[in-house]
């Protein structure tokens, strides 16, 4: 494999083995899965309450992986953003949602998926779900002052409605159990209550805790919606909606002027083109396609 530029995009020389394995991995990404997705403790009659089937499709997480995790500074290639195409891409396969045994890896490299995999499934939520305006590290939304003060018990999400209202997210995931999940929800819900914004109305705030498990009988992926408790005690913060939607539209995978960007997996059989799509689009988010031969 070999890396280079050609007229701005990147272009990636395959061998043909390695051309044919890109091909099983962006099929793979591109199919259907189902996940479980459970709301509790929601007010009565909330949309976001009880328990149904979505599906999801890969090539959608492995780019909300990559805005939630990626630093800001990844440079003009945004390999960065891209790095969960290539950690994850070949483990998709037969409706389950990572086609290896987590019992096998090591402990840290365990938590890092979990950690990963909850980070990307809350902004799929923000933005699937919840049909968020706009979304951004609680980090990039607040002063360096009320950062510093709030420290890690900060929720990991804030984001924007059509509607000019806020919502407030924390992101949890394991691999263990269903338990393991709930707990780590107990946790995740309070820190959604740890700021409250002095100049407008929070509509949503939510603990997504994602379960991703292969040794059950259904290895389902259960996405928990956890409505925080009805009383806390919130350190105020100026959230501000054009600095949200600022803060989105410039991470550096969708800050591109000259539209769609695009990566050639070349190799004797043709070319895999991957197209990432510029911020103002139609979903009002950047998205991916796939082109095969």
């Amino acid at each position: 494999m070999q890396i280079k530029l050609e007229n701005g995009n990147v272009i990636i020389e395959l061998s043909q083995p390695e051309f044919v394995a890109f091909e099983v991995m962006f099929e793979n990404l591109a199919d259907n899965h189902t996940v479980l997705i459970r709301g509790e403790e929601w007010p009565e009659h909330s949309l976001y309450g009880g328990s149904y089937l979505q599906s999801i499709i890969p090539f959608h997480l492995c780019r909300t992986i990559g805005e939630a995790c990626a630093v800001e500074q990844a440079g003009p290639l945004d390999i960065l953003s891209l790095y969960p195409f290539w950690k994850f891409g070949f483990c998709f396969s037969n409706n389950d949602l990572l086609d290896f045994n987590f019992t096998e890896i090591d402990p840290h490299k365990k938590a890092n998926l979990a950690d990963e995999l909850g980070m990307g499934f809350c902004v799929w939520a923000m933005e699937e779900i919840f049909h968020c305006e706009a979304w951004c590290d609680t980090a990039d939304a607040i002063s360096k002052y009320q950062v510093q003060v709030l420290g890690t018990s900060r929720p990991d999400f804030v984001c924007t409605f059509p509607d000019g209202t806020f919502g407030i997210f924390e992101a949890k995931g394991t691999t263990q159990s269903y338990s393991q999940s709930n707990s780590q929800a107990e946790s995740g819900k309070t820190q959604t209550m740890q700021i409250e914004p002095t100049n407008g109305v929070v509509s949503v705030r939510c603990c997504c805790a994602t379960t991703i498990m292969q040794e059950t009988a259904s290895k389902r992926t259960r996405l928990l919606l956890l409505d925080p408790p009805p009383s806390g005690n919130p350190f105020p913060v100026n959230l501000s909606r054009d600095r949200i939607i600022k803060a989105a539209a410039t991470r550096r995978f969708r800050e591109r002027p000259f539209g769609d960007i695009q990566t050639l997996f070349r190799g004797p059989q043709g070319e895999l083109t991957l197209t990432r799509k510029p911020y103002i689009k139609k979903k009002k988010h950047g998205w991916i396609d796939i082109e095969t031969p």
